[in-house]
């Protein structure tokens, strides 16, 4: 410690008999923690700071009359500390005795039992029998609080820790307190069910059992679990975390505390509950042939003869899409392999992005320390949430500030400034905007080079591109991308809806539902004579296949993935994958053999892993910015992209606990364009382009939407975006409900 901070910042004290020196400012809490001493606490958690609610962790403080919290107290030179002690003893005692007057103590049937605070801290401090003789207060044993969480409010101590992750860290505002004294409880406070992309943070912060998940509440004991740590697979943050199974069943996910690099030990509710698709009855667990329009089972032998005679019949006239969704190794096998065909069209991106990293490698905790931080595109709380929070940490605690390029709010939750023009780019930055860091959602638009001009005058600032897919940084890198001479998802579609390419593999990717133009995807798989499909259900993109694989999921393989600053992350298999599910690699591997093409040893694929994702090779360059769009004709609105964490066709479409958080059609739209078009919260709107028409969007009124735009999600297997075409302009007309 004293090698990074001055000497002069440095205080020396003790604690229990133990000379401790440590910077200026610590909470006694924490410096006792440098010698292995953890001090009880409920209210206070190092990511939230002190509180002084709970009282639990008085400490005797030498000079001081009374008893002190360690959580709220900062240390002091010559401090001397006793943190055990008769009167330390008595005075948790008593404050363990308030806190059980109208407890359950229903430990037997409680979630938390074997992981919870209180019952630990009542053991070694509290009394063996209650001096109360009036009856306990009955409160609700199972509050409905949110979508995912069950509040049991005879349990809860107040220890305001879910209040205050609400406030402070993720800035949503929905929970307070309501009441006083022995009626305090934890509500909402509009009185609606608690629902955000981080709800789930708070039953782990929970110290009791107040705070349970439905999705593992009665299921288990945490003595019965095996855990085991991963990376999160359900975006490009690499958020590291827990994994509890038994008897391989996947039972709850938690946050990785440790994990300050990336996570700042939270996780997003997407990451943290949707993980029930792994055993859905739903999943594929033989190869798909389709015989005269209907699906045959048939072997993997079979399976993998059949589209190996295909690709040797197509020769070069092959592409292959995505990959964004694979491991490390199982990308790098599948360039080389596909490669070595002498197949050139192959492109990871199957979605609106075209690029996937930048040259650079910030990292997620720099992001905190930028003075100015500009978004470009789709906001980070979309695409990479977790990371988000560290941009909601650095404007609300540091002040840095926000600004927000293009049609798409960057941020409900902190204040920002939104800019449409260059100008007011270069006025919102202004002379000295300190150290920049950029955020872009790596979609190309009109004027996108000219809007951003004044970036140019910050080349040293951090900058971030956020995949669509969770591993597109490792995909891009490790050669699923083409290189001179090669198509890009666009051309290669349109050679297949031509009539031009013999075999089409799709990787793990669902372009019907993901690529913009859903017609152009339809055709193009019509057209190709074989279309080879590995995912582990049978997605829109599945049910234009000749020829569909079942494969692992993340949670079934083992191997590595890439983050979005270009870390190398682990990636362990902990469940046993359904018999007859291979994982994409093996399936690779099988390919290989029956074509004659020899793969590379593993220890040679694990070192080209680690090469190629810190210096990714040349492509063909594609990301040139797309032509202007033209002016909206009379009654048109201009269509924004919107995203969330809770769309898509895959695994949370699959994922049956989870109905209740996808995101259900709808159109946004600012207050004044309502009004203009007679339109209230609550109505139905049909939005057509091109031809097609997307039915029965939920009208919702927010002024972050621009006047004369309309917000559409785009993801929605029920109403897709892309099946208007990528249509700039949209009219909305209010659909007719039957009566």
């Amino acid at each position: 410690m004293s090698a990074t901070v001055p000497q002069t910042d440095l205080v020396t004290l003790s604690i229990d008999g133990v000379e401790v020196r440590v910077p200026k400012g610590t909470l006694l809490v924490e410096a006792a923690k440098t010698i292995h001493t953890d001090i009880p606490v409920y209210c206070y958690h190092e990511k939230l700071g002190p509180a002084g609610l709970c009282r639990i962790c008085l400490v005797e403080i030498d000079g001081m009359p009374k008893l002190q919290i360690a959580c709220n107290t900062p240390v002091a030179e010559g401090m001397k500390v006793a943190t055990r002690g008769p009167r330390v003893d008595e005075g948790r005692r008593a404050i363990l005795e308030f806190f059980l007057l109208n407890h359950p103590l229903d430990c037997p049937i409680c979630d938390k039992g074997g992981e919870c605070d209180l019952q630990d801290y009542a053991m070694a401090w509290g009394p063996g029998s209650s001096r109360m003789l009036e009856p306990k207060t009955p409160k609700p044993k199972a509050v409905d609080l949110g979508p995912t969480i069950v509040l049991d409010e005879e349990r809860c101590i107040v220890c305001q820790r879910c209040v205050r992750f609400d406030q402070i860290i993720s800035r949503e505002d929905q929970l307070r307190t309501d009441d006083r004294g022995a009626h305090t409880i934890i509500a909402t406070a509009t009185g609606k069910p608690y629902a955000g992309d981080f709800t789930g943070n708070v039953t782990e912060l929970c110290p009791v059992g107040a705070l349970t998940s439905k999705t593992y509440r009665f299921k288990s004991r945490p003595w019965d679990n095996h855990r085991t740590t991963t990376t999160c697979t359900q975006c490009s943050v690499g958020c590291q975390m827990h994994v509890d199974e038994r008897g391989d069943e996947l039972l709850r996910t938690m946050s990785v505390t440790e994990d300050d690099a990336i996570s700042d030990a939270w996780l997003c509710d997407r990451g943290r509950y949707n993980i029930g698709f792994v055993g859905d009855d739903r999943r594929l667990t033989m190869p798909l042939l389709k015989q005269d329009g209907a699906w045959v089972q048939i072997g993997w032998d079979d399976a993998i003869e059949l589209w190996a005679g295909e690709l040797k019949k197509a020769g070069a006239n092959a592409g292959v899409l995505g990959g964004g969704r694979l491991l490390n190794e199982e990308a790098y096998l599948a360039a080389h392999l596909f490669r070595a065909l002498g197949i050139e069209h192959v492109d990871h991106r199957a979605g609106a992005q075209t690029v996937v990293h930048h040259e650079s490698f910030a990292n997620h905790a720099d992001l905190e320390t930028a003075d100015t931080i500009v978004t470009l595109g789709r906001p980070p709380s979309q695409l990479a949430p977790v990371l988000d929070l560290r941009i909601r940490k650095a404007v609300s605690r540091r002040g840095a500030r926000l600004i927000s390029v293009g049609d798409h709010a960057a941020n409900s939750f902190v204040p920002e400034t939104r800019v449409t023009t260059a100008d007011e780019l270069r006025a919102a930055l202004g002379a000295n905007p300190g150290k920049v860091a950029i955020v872009w959602d790596g979609v190309m638009i009109p004027d996108g080079p000219t809007l951003t001009a004044p970036l140019h005058d910050h080349p040293d600032a951090l900058r971030y591109v956020l995949p669509e897919e969770p591993n597109g940084r490792g995909a891009d890198a490790l050669g699923l991308r083409p290189r001179s001479g090669g198509m890009n998802a666009r051309a290669m579609l349109e050679a297949a809806r031509d009539g031009k390419l013999g075999v089409l593999t799709i990787l793990g990717v669902n372009p019907v539902l993901r690529f913009p133009d859903r017609a152009l995807v339809e055709a193009a798989l019509r057209a190709t004579p074989f279309v080879v499909v590995t995912d582990l259900f049978l997605t829109e993109t599945a049910e234009f296949a000749n020829l569909v694989l079942p494969v692992c999921s993340a949670f079934e393989k083992t191997g590595t993935t890439t983050d979005l600053a270009g870390d190398v992350l682990p990636v362990v298999g902990l469940v046993r994958a359904p018999e007859g599910v291979f994982a994409d690699g093996d399936a690779l591997v099988l390919l290989a053999e029956a074509l004659e093409i020899e793969l590379p040893p593993v220890a040679e694929i694990e070192r080209r892993v680690r090469e190629l994702v810190r210096t990714p090779p040349a492509f063909a360059p594609d990301a040139s910015a797309p032509p202007a769009s033209p002016p909206a004709g009379e009654g048109e609105l201009r269509v924004i992209r919107e995203t969330t964490i809770f769309t898509g066709g895959g695994t949370l479409a699959f994922d049956a606990r989870l109905a209740a958080l996808r995101t259900q059609p709808r159109a946004k739209l600012h207050p004044e364009t309502a009004r203009a078009l007679g339109l209230a919260p609550g109505d139905l709107v049909n939005a057509g382009a091109n031809g097609a028409e997307l039915r029965d969007l939920a009208v919702i009124v927010d002024e972050k939407v621009p006047a004369g735009a309309v917000a559409l999600v785009d993801g929605i297997p029920a109403a897709p975006l892309n099946a208007l075409g990528g249509a700039h302009f949209v009219r909305l007309e209010k659909a007719l409900v039957n009566a």
